[in-house]
């Protein structure tokens, strides 16, 4: 993910909108909770209700989270 949509997520999420990303080498989905923006890092709550701290530079951005079992 680009530098510029991780700051549009972490802008989103602070909005009150919801922001969806997926961890590409653990293939783990889940909703945008906070950033830590001087590290770079999102905070992530996963599908299985797991909080996860990502860097953004190995998220992929779901801009239309896939209908099913995510729910929060």
């Amino acid at each position: 993910m680009q530098k510029s949509r991780f700051q549009h997520l972490c802008d989103e999420t602070q909005a009150g909108q919801d922001a969806f990303v997926r961890h590409p080498d653990s293939n783990e989905e889940g909703m945008v909770t906070g950033c830590v923006m001087k590290s770079g890092h999102m905070i992530v709550k996963t599908t299985e209700d797991q909080t996860r701290c990502w860097d953004y530079k190995e998220c992929e951005d779901l801009e239309h989270p896939k209908p099913g079992p995510m729910t929060f």
